[in-house]
């Protein structure tokens, strides 16, 4: 069920797949620049026999409204999330999983509130500025960005075949509905989050088990990218680091079962570790 609400910064979509009131874990998932909710259509499913979902749109993106004053800031998109969660009366702690740049999303809300999460997973997140330009309307080379319009097949593995989708257009469409002046804002807050502190040095600071996923074939992070924070990451006490085969930057389309079993299993590892 979508539902909105506003927000200090915005009304909020939000997308809900199960009771909140259970006795069930929450997961929160949280995309990347230029994306929506609807890219987790795909994993859903997989998720919902353990977890009660939360789905957000961020500002600016999906069916979300326009960060307030058009003012776009990593910690304002993490702050209307917890508005949201919050909105949805949501009183325990919740699994943060955020794609992209979405995984530095989740990591400022920890760094905001970091009683309320339990754990976070990152998918092909960037660890450094050098590597955090992702843009959907660029394409990527060896992790530099060039001028060509968007190819939905960079999201992917190069052999990957986009029909097998539930929606294969769902990377333009959700590109599509973020104004063009709104993507050349958002294309800042990467860079200049990891500019501040990179995100060996935040989750360092965090006190909470994090896992980063990172895809064999990413071509939007690139092969140096991924080379880049697993070598500024790996020594991040209470970091787990997986590689997923065969998958692009867009993992949880291409292999939605595989990585929600990831998750879980991580989720179940953990949580045996912490009953010790």
């Amino acid at each position: 069920m979508e539902q909105k609400f506003i927000t200090s910064n915005g009304e909020v979509n939000v997308k809900v797949t199960g009771d909140l009131t259970s006795d069930k874990d929450i997961i929160v998932l949280v995309h990347g620049i230029d994306a929506s909710l609807d890219y987790f259509d795909d994993i859903t499913p997989y998720l919902e026999k353990k977890y009660s979902i939360v789905a957000v749109d961020l500002l600016g993106h999906g069916k979300s409204a326009p960060a307030k004053d058009e003012s776009y800031q990593m910690d304002t998109e993490a702050w209307a999330v917890w508005e949201a969660l919050g909105k949805l009366k949501v009183v325990k702690p919740v699994i943060l999983f955020g794609y992209g740049i979405g995984g530095l999303v989740v990591t400022t809300m920890t760094e905001m509130h970091d009683i309320a999460v339990s754990k976070i997973v990152l998918l092909n997140t960037p660890a450094n500025e050098k590597y955090a330009h992702v843009n959907t309307l660029n394409s990527v080379l060896s992790g530099m960005v060039t001028s060509s319009q968007v190819k939905t097949k960079l999201y992917f593995a190069k052999k990957f075949d986009t029909s097998k989708l539930k929606n294969p257009k769902v990377v333009q469409e959700a590109s599509k509905q973020v104004e063009r002046k709104t993507a050349k804002q958002l294309q800042k807050i990467a860079p200049e989050y990891l500019d501040k502190k990179p995100l060996n040095k935040r989750l360092r600071a965090i006190p909470k088990p994090a896992y980063l996923l990172f895809a064999d074939e990413d071509q939007i992070l690139g092969e140096n990218g991924v080379k880049d924070a697993k070598a500024s990451l790996g020594r991040v006490p209470d970091v787990k680091i997986e590689d997923i085969k065969g998958v692009g930057h867009a993992a949880m389309l291409e292999k939605p079962e595989e990585v929600a079993k990831m998750i879980i299993k991580f989720d179940e590892d953990t949580t045996l570790d912490d009953n010790k």
